[in-house]
């Protein structure tokens, strides 16, 4: 979904067993428009994921999965003149989630999670020629949220390394 955003994003998971995998994931959109827009964030998390009964023998990261995560970002979101705001988030709870393959060379993850996050944000008011950014001291302070914190469906391409007794294959 956050390509709908046209917010890059990158994620690795590497499997540890049969049962677990660590996924580690950065969103990177860090797009501007003459200073007159901006929708720039960097977004780093991490998940711990327990793997239930695999839905196929040929893949360790299909099924159903349940995790513990955190994440953290810094952002700057600006429209025109306003709203404008800069800050940092983190957060922390646990995702759900189903991978199935759709085809030999890809699978399709679904997943929901749910958690705390917690923003410092500053407003700001960018001069007229939008050389200078001046923060407005009336309008920041932290905001508190609990409830789902991200939905994703994901189009996954496995990379299978194999390793034999002389080396890689």
């Amino acid at each position: 979904l956050y390509d709908l955003a046209t917010a890059l994003n990158f994620e690795l998971e590497f499997p540890i067993g049969k049962k677990w995998s660590v996924m580690v994931e950065d969103v990177f959109p860090w797009w501007h428009g003459g200073n007159k827009w901006a929708f720039q964030m960097w977004e780093i998390g991490i998940e711990g994921r327990y793997w239930f009964k695999r839905t196929d023998a040929r893949e360790v990261l299909t099924g159903q999965f349940i995790a513990p995560y955190v994440m953290s970002s810094k952002y700057d979101f600006q429209w025109k003149r306003n709203p404008a705001y800069q800050g940092e988030y983190w957060s922390a709870g646990v995702t759900y989630g189903y991978a199935m393959p759709i085809s030999r060379r890809f699978n399709v993850e679904f997943s929901l999670s749910v958690g705390y996050l917690s923003s410092t944000y500053r407003h700001y008011i960018p001069a007229d020629d939008y050389s200078e950014l001046w923060r407005d001291k009336n309008k920041q302070g932290r905001v508190g949220y609990f409830g789902p914190t991200k939905l994703k469906v994901a189009l996954v391409m496995p990379l299978n390394i194999k390793y034999t007794k002389g080396g890689r294959r």
